[in-house]
Order: C-alpha cells, then sequence, then structure tokens
C-alpha cells in the first residue's frame, strides 16, 4: 500500500457505475437538442445565428463533413447572451 498517494473514501471512490458524473466539453447537434430540451432544427437555427454575428467564435467545430461537435460552455455563454432566463 506504499504506493497509494491518497486513501480510498466515499467522496473519492466509485462503487458503482451509475455514480459516474462528468459534464462533456464538446456534444453533438442531437444530444445539444436534448440538453437544452428543444429540437435539433432549433439547435441548427441557434448555431446559424451566432455564426451571423460572429462573436462566438470557438462555438462549433467541425471534425468532419458529416460531424458537428458544439462547445457545450460556450453555447451556454451564448444562449444567457440571447435570453437571461433562458437557463
Amino acid at each position: 500500500m506504499s504506493n497509494i498517494h491518497h486513501i480510498p473514501g466515499r467522496d473519492n471512490t466509485i462503487m458503482k457505475p451509475e455514480e459516474v458524473n462528468t459534464r462533456p466539453v464538446f456534444v453533438n447537434k442531437r444530444v445539444a437538442a436534448e440538453m437544452f430540451g428543444v429540437s435539433k432544427s432549433t439547435v441548427y437555427r441557434w448555431l446559424d445565428e451566432a455564426e451571423e454575428t460572429g462573436e462566438w467564435e470557438g462555438l462549433s467545430i467541425r471534425p468532419s463533413a458529416t460531424v458537428t461537435l458544439i462547445h457545450l460552455e460556450t453555447m451556454e455563454r451564448f444562449l444567457r447572451s440571447r435570453d437571461k432566463e433562458f437557463l
């Protein structure tokens, strides 16, 4: 046990898969729609609106021709700028 630097405890040990809770950095359009409770077409409109303003660089990336990934934190900031009560 001399290789252990932290003692296992309730605050740093996961015993069941459902205890894992992470926050994604990027999500695809379908997941973004589910997370924000809107349709995919609404997510498309938001991305188009943000792109038109030119103020939201880094909101989305396209790693391939068929995949668009949305930076979740930037999307939340964009939505707050549109309507502070949205989130």
